[in-house]
């Protein structure tokens, strides 16, 4: 899915602004994310920039630079929102988000990942299709070690698997997100960190086939090639309160789609993936098969 400089897609991490930017933040996609968010609940509820502002106890030309993305959000009317919306640290996850990026070291994962982590993280689904490897939520500690190890400093590598386990956290939630997860076979016979790493992985994703009631994974087997596949991995999250969103992501790159009719095609690429792909018994005995091959 390519970048579209339409504001309607959000590409890279948050940068300082410059002289195309007209002097403002709305290019920074975590700000423009939280202006897009409060435009949106804000039409949702019928709501005028003064009516919000007096329920906030500030000022109708606040709300309006929030909403333009030229104010840098703070943690306090994040919370505001917050609470006046019944929402549970939405727009308060990506206020502090703003705020850690500016802190810390940049990393080498995709630009714009930091984005979908902080919508991951608030979603009470999440429908992925993953083309190469196993998904973050799903990889086991190894798995994930093996796959971000290559070229990788030691204590690099080990901030960045503890960060992939940390993510993880959102399953093991009271109510954690719905998962529909789709894998091509290519992922299971793709032999990360070798065989006994892809033993313990299998067996894990075998035992979440088969016993975790909020997450359902297919295999989409070799065979079977349709047209919503052959772009690569894409997720599509869902909110409590607040429309779908989407995130294609490739080499070093990763954006996050918020347009309507972008999450709509995206939703049904995984719906016709979802079609092609085997049913729960028979994606169990695929696995059961690739962890053969390693034993």
């Amino acid at each position: 899915m390519p970048y579209q400089d339409s504001g309607e897609a959000y590409y890279g991490t948050p940068s300082m602004p410059n002289e195309h930017d007209g002097g403002g933040l709305a290019r920074d996609p975590l700000i423009e994310l939280f202006a897009r968010l409060l435009r949106g609940y804000r039409d949702h509820r019928k709501l005028s920039r003064p009516k919000l502002a007096e329920a906030l106890g500030c000022s109708p030309q606040w709300i309006e630079k929030l909403e333009s993305g030229g104010q840098k959000p703070s943690l306090d009317t994040a919370r505001d929102l917050d609470t006046y919306y019944g929402l549970y640290e939405v727009f308060q996850a990506i206020a502090e988000a703003v705020e850690d990026l500016g802190k810390r070291p940049r990393t080498d994962l995709p630009l714009g990942f930091d984005v979908f982590q902080v919508l991951e993280a608030q979603a009470n689904a999440v429908r992925s299709f993953c083309a190469q490897v196993v998904p973050g939520l799903l990889q086991t500690e190894d798995y994930a070690r093996a796959l971000m190890g290559a070229g990788q400093v030691r204590a690099k590598l080990e901030d960045r698997v503890r960060a992939r386990l940390a993510r993880q956290s959102i399953l093991a939630r009271d109510n954690p997100p719905r998962m529909s997860v789709i894998l091509d076979e290519s992922v299971l016979r793709r032999p990360v960190g070798g065989p006994k790493v892809m033993h313990d992985q299998l067996i894990y994703l075998l035992d979440v086939a088969t016993h975790a009631v909020n997450v359902q994974l297919r295999v989409l087997p070799f065979e079977r090639i349709s047209w919503a596949s052959t772009d690569g991995s894409f997720t599509v999250l869902s909110f409590a309160d607040g429309p779908d969103v989407a995130y294609f992501e490739g080499t070093g790159v990763g954006v996050v789609l918020q347009a309507p009719d972008e999450v709509a095609d995206a939703g049904l690429r995984f719906d016709l993936v979802l079609g092609e792909a085997l049913t729960r018994a028979e994606s169990i005995d695929v696995i059961t098969t690739a962890l053969e091959g390693y034993t």
